[in-house]
């Protein structure tokens, strides 16, 4: 599975497809300027952006950057920045996810003090176990090669996402699953997704499914407006949705009637 926001393509990713033992999938990444969590155990995201613009080069960022996965075991994974035109690693992480008792987690990838010399489209790869299992695009002072339509860049369940006056998006109280003392259970919530650069509106929708595929719930219509080289957020929310048991439910993000990304909503019991 290999999501692609290589030079303003995207390509959709099959995030719910449920893992086998000692297996893990891609849920998404974010490049932004600072990771940090809650007293209640939520995790906020800041200053999401897929485009640098500097007042001279070389520009030194200090960058953090999110990665999100579901599955079990343990596994290998790595992030590293290289630039696009001559292949060149500028740096690379390498880290170990440990699942634990958790169907879903992130790892924050530290990428302080990054120097980038030259204007130009950079590749944010994340490796899983040796494979790239995704490419996301970095410009730096590049305005050309840009889609038309919105590139996905994170889908959570979070508590609100917005842009800030630097443009950037930003994300708080994210979370990894759903708690409950019994069944049936209902629950009030939003799904938080970050788009980077397109131009025009798009619709927007989030449809909620069990695991058989039966629709338990969607959101109503959104309108995205997007511009180029610049990021987006649109905020799905849900009203008292029933949960009749435990288990891996699938949210899955629309744009335009189109299915982008998935990811698995995680039911407990306490």
């Amino acid at each position: 599975m290999t999501v692609c926001l290589v030079l303003g393509t995207a390509s959709s990713l099959d995030a719910a497809a449920q893992p086998t033992p000692q297996e893990a999938a891609f849920l998404g990444m974010a490049v932004g300027t600072g990771i940090s969590g809650d007293p209640q155990g939520l995790t906020d995201i800041q200053g999401i952006h897929n485009a640098i613009r500097a007042e001279r080069l070389p520009v030194t960022e200090d960058l953090q950057i999110y990665t999100r996965w579901s599955g079990t075991g343990t596994h290998a994974v790595a992030v590293r920045v290289r630039q696009a035109s001559t292949g060149s690693i500028l740096r690379d992480t390498q880290d170990e996810l440990d699942f634990g008792a958790e169907r879903v987690t992130w790892f924050e990838h530290d990428f302080s003090g990054l120097t980038f010399r030259e204007a130009g489209a950079y590749l944010v790869e994340a490796v899983l176990d040796g494979k790239t299992v995704a490419t996301y695009a970095l410009y730096v002072d590049m305005s050309d090669h840009l889609a038309d339509e919105p590139a996905f860049v994170l889908s959570v369940p979070a508590e609100r996402g917005w842009l800030d006056a630097a443009g950037n998006a930003n994300v708080a109280g994210i979370f990894e699953y759903f708690s409950f003392d019994g069944f049936p259970a209902t629950e009030s919530f939003r799904v938080v997704t970050v788009w980077f650069s397109g131009d025009g509106s798009f619709d927007h929708t989030v449809r909620i499914s069990d695991a058989r595929g039966a629709t338990v719930a969607q959101s109503g219509r959104g309108i995205l407006s997007a511009a180029a080289g610049r990021m987006a957020v649109s905020e799905d929310n849900f009203y008292s949705v029933a949960f009749p048991s435990a288990g891996l439910y699938t949210a899955t993000i629309y744009l335009d009637d189109a299915a982008v990304t998935s990811f698995p909503l995680v039911i407990k019991g306490r």
